[in-house]
């Protein structure tokens, strides 16, 4: 009896701490059955086609950010500036952006041929669609990181004679960088997920290109559990950054 005192008397942070370790063994064995039952041999010879398509994934989640970062900065000082001209403008587009994502793809592309009477590539329709997207989400990430910034700062700027322009590019963005980096970076990630939506258009990226070979080779389980696995190692990978560039910033509380 005395021999199980000690077991029966740990704490419980002890006994959920083995509760946990129990349940990832369990799923590391369940994943290994898992991945043995994949067709391999079939991933290896369509490998260059889903590396095509991932390639594609990665170049629409560079230009939607890289293009909808500017777009943000301006939607977000747009949207705290003191005139209504540039503030219900900037707050209009960012709300209307909070439909789902893949009516907003479908909104740009089938609606510039029926204003303008010319047809746009699937390839101009989807960076245009997920830069509004990345854009729109962007700037309530960066108004998030200046209203982060103390007063003072923006009332100290304006005791030593910068302008309201100056003060925001040079004081106020700078600062409010670094307390968007987990947004930033969680935004990224997302716009990542989301450049699976523009195989709705013709874009063959990785979510496509699975789509296309299961269409031929029908093996959904092997596929789309590849696939899934892709997604989630580039994920994760993204949202390490997070860690690199600031260990004390986490994802998880």
């Amino acid at each position: 009896m005395s021999s199980l005192a000690p077991a029966l008397a740990a704490p419980p942070e002890r006994r959920h701490e083995r509760v946990w370790y129990a349940l990832l063994a369990l799923a590391a064995v369940a994943s290994l059955w898992g991945m043995a039952k994949l067709d391999w041999a079939l991933v290896w010879r369509v490998s260059p086609f889903l590396w095509k398509g991932l390639g594609v994934s990665f170049a629409m989640t560079g230009i939607s950010i890289g293009a909808g970062l500017p777009l943000g900065i301006l939607l977000a000082a747009g949207r705290m500036s003191r005139w209504a001209a540039l503030r219900w403008p900037s707050v209009a587009l960012i709300e209307s952006v909070r439909t789902p994502q893949i009516m907003v793809i479908f909104w740009i592309y089938f609606s510039y041929p029926a204003v303008t009477g010319e047809q746009m590539s699937s390839w101009s329709g989807c960076a245009a669609a997920l830069t509004l997207i990345s854009g729109a989400y962007l700037a309530e990430v960066v108004r998030g990181g200046l209203l982060s910034i103390p007063s003072v700062q923006a009332e100290s700027a304006e005791v030593m004679g910068l302008g309201r322009l100056a003060t925001f590019i040079f004081v106020l963005l700078p600062q409010a960088c670094r307390n968007m980096l987990p947004a930033f970076i969680t935004t990224i990630v997302m716009m990542f997920k989301t450049s699976s939506l523009v195989y709705v258009i013709g874009v063959v990226d990785l979510f496509r290109a699975v789509i296309l070979i299961n269409n031929r080779e029908f093996a959904p389980y092997t596929l789309y559990t590849v696939m899934a696995l892709v997604y989630f190692l580039c994920c994760f990978a993204m949202s390490s950054l997070i860690r690199r560039l600031d260990p004390k910033y986490t994802l998880t509380s």
